[in-house]
């Protein structure tokens, strides 16, 4: 079963070229547009075919030219000087690619219509973008939690991939670049270690069973080398295209569990459901088939007693999907929220932030491994109200650079939602302290929230963060485990101070019941 989601009546073929976990997107389109020779007209026509139209002055007229305009040019079947989209790639990569249409036969626009295109997106760029000075001073000191680095194993630099709690075993499951997922717990330590094949980037727990997300190839890859497997070794689903993301549930309630698995991929990717046929094996249904499927979430959205699925897709045509479940494990798709492209969609958390019994959707926007290497004003966080009938309006928007992962909680205690959030390309100079940023609720109905972080030390360094009440004491805690490869230039003192910290993770412990 595929969900059909059609976008302006165009063919959408499918995306993606990622670095680090996140990446660009690419579709293929039909050539029967006609358009008047007009610069802006091309690019409001062919650039908001397969995703929200960005706007030209969000980039530099540098990264237009040198990163993303070739891109763009590939994906229009146009040969751009001295750049070859397929680079790096195998042969079996290759077919894939060309299977895929993600590169047309023939151009879509004529060498006309190309540079009016690209002359527009250069004309309305600026030289820069610059930097916003009033983040200096905008964050007090972090004080009601405390920072605690902790030592896992003796592998440096540490390069945590995955980290989950489970609070009934009350054990920290982590995973790592080394094909390596620890069990740990406080005052005790490492308690097991348990090879695996691939790095695991996220654990699912589904009645008393450990469930591992290898993703097979962490870096980009058109190959099908992930899988799902159990914490005993065995292979549940092999052959999965870079799964990121993994949700075991009984979405029909008949008792046997489905897995709803996001498989990022590369340039091609899907939401894929898969449900037990005969033997017991899995069936694989693709809800949507497109790159970039991040992360998802399972739970009834419409109040009609069925269990829907919430998915996010990043970069590209970044946006957050429900697939409501219209009868059993049928569902139909709806796009809820878009992003352009630039914004570099990293995460999505669900909560009822005003208490009114709708799920609101906060999203992440910071991927900076891609091909705008700038700090951009519009990375941050956005808080999304539930209106009601699927639809959702942006409340709040908290700018932060470089922002990766947010968790929602009332770290407080006192009846509202504050959040955490942690940033992996923050800017390395001035502000790279605001790689943890801890935002404290302060009046709820307004949507204001106090900052702070904590000034020195080695800042932190975290593609994961998980919340538990890791030391037992009745408040929620924030922990982070360290990963110290970077995909964009970092100041070498800075680097080597990241790749030789003895300790894996971070622990913020909340202080509200000490």
């Amino acid at each position: 079963m595929q969900v059909k989601i059609k976008l302006k009546k165009l063919t959408l073929a499918s995306l993606f070229i990622v670095v680090a976990l996140i990446g660009f997107n690419s579709f293929t389109v039909q050539k029967s547009i006609k358009i008047k020779d007009d610069g802006k007209a091309l690019f409001t026509t062919y650039c908001a075919i397969c995703h929200m139209l960005p706007n030209p002055g969000s980039l530099t007229k540098t990264i237009w030219k040198m990163h993303v305009l070739p891109v763009m040019a590939s994906r229009m079947g146009i040969i751009f000087p001295n750049y070859d989209p397929l680079a790096g790639l195998s042969a079996d990569e290759r077919e894939i690619v060309k299977r895929n249409g993600i590169i047309p036969d023939q151009p879509l626009l004529s060498d006309k219509q190309w540079n009016l295109l690209q002359n527009y997106i250069i004309k309305n760029a600026p030289d820069s973008v610059a930097t916003d000075t009033k983040r200096l001073t905008r964050n007090g000191k972090l004080t009601q939690f405390e920072r605690m680095d902790v030592q896992v194993d003796e592998q440096l630099p540490s390069l945590i991939t995955g980290l989950k709690y489970d609070s009934r075993s009350k054990k920290l499951w982590i995973g790592n670049y080394n094909n390596r997922v620890l069990t740990w717990q406080p005052h005790i330590g490492v308690i097991d270690v348990i090879p695996t094949k691939s790095p695991v980037v996220n654990f699912s727990f589904y009645k008393n069973e450990t469930y591992f997300t290898q993703i097979g190839k962490l870096y980009p890859t058109e190959l099908s080398t992930g899988a799902i497997t159990k914490s005993d070794a065995a292979n549940v689903v092999a052959s999965l295209h870079r799964p990121v993301n993994t949700v075991i549930d009984d979405l029909n309630n008949d008792g046997v569990p489905e897995m709803v698995v996001c498989e990022f991929g590369n340039k091609t990717g899907a939401l894929s459901l898969f449900k037990k046929a005969t033997g017991l094996k899995y069936k694989k249904d693709v809800l949507l088939r497109q790159a970039g499927a991040i992360k998802c979430y399972v739970q009834d959205m419409n109040g009609d007693g069925k269990k829907d699925i919430i998915a996010m897709f990043s970069q590209g045509d970044e946006s957050v999907y429900i697939f409501y479940q219209t009868e059993n494990l049928k569902f139909k798709g709806k796009q809820v929220l878009r992003f352009p492209p630039n914004y570099g969609t990293t995460d999505m958390v669900l909560t009822d932030y005003n208490h009114d019994g709708l799920t609101d959707i906060i999203t992440v926007h910071g991927d900076n491994a891609d091909y705008s290497d700038i700090l951009k004003p519009y990375h941050g966080i956005r808080l999304n109200i539930n209106q009601g009938n699927g639809t959702y309006v942006q409340k709040f928007f908290y700018p932060i650079y470089g922002v990766t992962r947010v968790l929602a909680e009332d770290f407080d205690q006192d009846g509202d939602i504050d959040l955490a959030a942690s940033s992996f390309f923050p800017d390395m100079g001035a502000l790279v302290d605001e790689s943890f940023v801890y935002l404290e609720n302060t009046n709820s109905a307004q949507y204001t929230f106090k900052p702070f972080n904590l000034k020195g030390g080695i800042p932190l360094k975290s593609l994961t963060l998980e919340k538990a009440d890791i030391d037992g004491d009745g408040d929620m805690d924030i922990i982070a485990g360290n990963f110290t490869q970077s995909p964009e230039a970092v100041p070498p003192e800075l680097d080597k101070k990241w790749k030789s910290a003895p300790y894996g993770l971070t622990i913020y412990l909340n202080t509200l019941k000490k």
